[in-house]
């Protein structure tokens, strides 16, 4: 337990970010400062009020011990009480009482008129007064026997008023403590903010990039090391927009080729295997009627025979239609985008009975071009692919829409941006996971057409692969937007 403990405090820790850090750590070493500074003070303040009152009460016994020779003197020994409350002015943090043979000791009340200003002085809690009360006992009692007039006198040591003295200057002390701690951490979080922010702008150009935003730059920073660093970063994307301009270059002579050999064999599929399916049903066929002039018994052998052949050729004929659209549909170029993803979709859920399709797609008259179509076809089925495949998914999410940009804000020459979106519930991405071959193939494949692509975590559970793609507008006009709904076979 201790070292889930520990393991969750040291990733909590890091975690965060270097501004949070630093400030968290500046700020645990006030507090100890803060806490030290605080015994050091209580210390001090209680020494300061074990002395106060030592010389406190010396003074009060050497004054009252004067006054009640005065008193003896003059013969005014039965006034004893009211003398010293005249008397007793002078006296700061000390209770007098009187006792008189055995009766109870007074305490003697000073005059009204003679009362000091720290009678109002605001008590300290508690807990404060209970720290600094001194402890020496003797120190806070000291005795007068007058035997004139057979009374003893009590002196009792009072730190309240002491101790509420030291509680508001501590008090006025840590008002201006915390204040200074205040400032402190509100300019530091500032500094840090300025110092830190070109490597927050730096991470979020690297992320930019990583998503495939070829044009990002960052803005160089005045502090001359992140200066450095911020031109090697503008120096590095332009070098990686370079490279991706050849790479897209080499992908697309590489796509074309490639999908010029899937025509080239989807239209012998189409031109050679199936009129040849197509002849071995008609011979089969043709078979049967031939079979009406013979026995029965020959007959029902020649047409179990041929009826197995038709069955096989049936699946053939399946497979062969399967593999047509795998390799190329034929409704390229043919058929919307939003068409071609509703085929798809069918076809998916045709073939995975058990996983749920759910869409949400908007409609167009018409297709943004081969390069652009084929993308998002391929998109949508490599996905959809790897979620069921790998991700065990249950459920599948696919969005499709268009939104148009303002070229100017955007410096992009394209208006519309294509928006594709691809979630589910399976089990998910792994952090740090290399991507697979059919992921890579699709991100080059969509950077090919100058798009941006993203796989990240869906919530609560899954993946989502997002590809936005800028494009010419298609049509002028546009059918409503597809509700989500559960795909019909």
């Amino acid at each position: 337990m201790l070292k889930i403990a520990r393991t969750f405090s040291v990733s909590q820790w890091f975690g965060r970010s270097v501004r949070r850090q630093l400030i968290a750590a500046v700020g645990i070493m006030l507090a100890l400062a803060t806490l030290a500074a605080g015994a050091i003070a209580v210390v001090n303040g209680r020494k300061a009020v074990d002395t106060e009152m030592r010389a406190s009460i010396e003074f009060a016994e050497r004054y009252l011990r004067a006054l009640v020779q005065r008193i003896s003197a003059e013969g005014r020994t039965e006034k004893l009480e009211d003398i010293l409350s005249l008397e007793a002015g002078p006296l700061r943090h000390a209770q007098i009482y009187v006792q008189r043979d055995n009766s109870d000791p007074k305490l003697i009340e000073p005059h009204s008129s003679l009362r000091n200003d720290h009678d109002d002085t605001t008590a300290s809690p508690e807990w404060f007064t209970s720290v600094m009360q001194p402890r020496d006992v003797e120190l806070m009692r000291r005795y007068i026997f007058f035997s004139e007039a057979r009374a003893s006198i009590l002196i009792l040591g009072n730190a309240d008023d002491e101790i509420a003295e030291k509680w508001q200057e501590l008090s006025a002390l840590a008002v201006i403590w915390f204040s200074v701690i205040g400032l402190l951490l509100s300019g530091l979080h500032a500094l840090m903010g300025r110092i830190l922010d070109p490597l927050v702008a730096l991470a979020r150009g690297l992320t930019a990039l990583e998503a495939g935003q070829r044009d990002q730059r960052v803005h160089i920073s005045s502090v001359s090391e992140l200066a450095e660093i911020s031109q090697k970063f503008n120096s590095l994307a332009v070098s990686l927009d370079q490279a991706r301009d050849e790479n897209g270059s080499l992908y697309r002579q590489m796509q074309d080729v490639q999908e010029e050999e899937r025509r080239q064999i989807a239209s012998e599929l189409h031109d050679e295997a199936g009129p040849c399916l197509f002849g071995i049903t008609a011979n089969t066929e043709s078979i049967v009627r031939l079979t009406d002039n013979l026995p029965a018994n020959q007959a029902d052998q020649i047409r179990k025979r041929t009826s197995e052949i038709l069955t096989v050729t049936e699946r053939l004929k399946s497979m062969n239609r399967a593999l047509l659209r795998r390799l190329r549909p034929v409704s390229i170029g043919k058929v919307s985008i939003s068409g071609l993803t509703w085929e798809l979709l069918r076809d998916f859920e045709r073939r995975h009975p058990d996983v749920k399709f759910v869409a949400s797609i908007e409609t167009f008259s018409r297709s943004y071009g081969d390069a652009i179509d084929l993308t998002v076809y391929r998109c949508v089925q490599e996905a959809l692919t790897n979620a069921i495949r790998h991700g065990q998914a249950t459920s599948c999410i696919v969005s499709l829409e268009e939104s148009r940009i303002d070229p100017e804000a955007s410096h992009n020459k394209k208006p519309i941006l294509i928006n594709l979106t691809i979630r589910d519930n399976g089990v998910g991405v792994r952090p740090g996971a290399e991507i697979g071959f059919g992921l890579a193939a699709m991100r080059e494949r969509v950077l090919s057409v100058d798009g941006t692509w993203t796989v990240s975590e869906n919530w609560p559970a899954g993946t989502m692969v997002t590809v936005s793609i800028p494009a010419f507008d298609a049509s002028p006009t546009k059918v409503n937007l597809v509700q989500p709904e559960r795909i019909a076979s």
